[in-house]
């Protein structure tokens, strides 16, 4: 856990009246990196809703898809949310506070307005949103690593698959032993 990002009540955040901030500099337990999560984030609560906005970056060690190597690969996130306090909101509510409800910036999320924000939670989510589905080393990727042309047999000559040695193991054994049931 990052110090100083536990989860503060909803309810501390209205009672300021105002917005909080928090530095974030640590570790995430759930995102292995190599260099520590580092940035800020504001919280403001404003009535049925709950104004999120952060800047925050690491560098994370990655494998490639392709040629299995090891690259680094550095995650750094800008957003702003505004997340529903309450109930879904229905097109009243987000009328009522300005938004459109088919607006791309519209809202994504709801809290119970008696729990907690989780800022640490948060910082989690908006770094895994840059990861890659795929992971590729770059450009130059060598790809699937491949064996030397003199590892594989030759015509007429097969290497059997060391996976069915087992199998064919068992096989030798009933033979010998005459119960052969083919």
């Amino acid at each position: 856990m990052i110090p100083g990002l536990e989860p503060v009540p909803l309810r501390e955040l209205q009672a300021l009246g105002t917005f909080r901030v928090w530095s974030v500099a640590g570790q995430l337990d759930e995102m292995p990196s190599l260099t520590p999560v580092r940035g800020t984030l504001r919280a403001e609560h404003r009535g049925n809703l709950l104004e999120v906005e952060g800047s925050v970056q690491t560098i994370v060690c990655l494998r490639c898809d392709r040629c299995l190597g090891h690259f680094n690969q550095q995650l750094s996130a800008v957003s702003k949310e505004l997340i529903w306090l309450g109930q879904e909101p229905n097109e009243d509510h987000l009328a009522e506070a300005g938004l459109d409800l088919a607006s791309p910036d519209g809202l994504m999320e709801c809290l119970n307005p008696r729990g907690d924000f989780e800022p640490e939670r948060w910082v989690f989510e908006q770094l895994s949103l840059q990861m890659s589905v795929v992971n590729r080393c770059g450009k130059h990727c060598p790809g699937m690593p491949q064996k030397p042309s003199d590892a594989f047999p030759t015509r007429g000559e097969t290497t059997p698959d060391p996976r069915w040695q087992a199998l064919k193991n068992l096989q030798s054994s009933m033979q010998r032993n005459g119960t052969n049931h083919d």
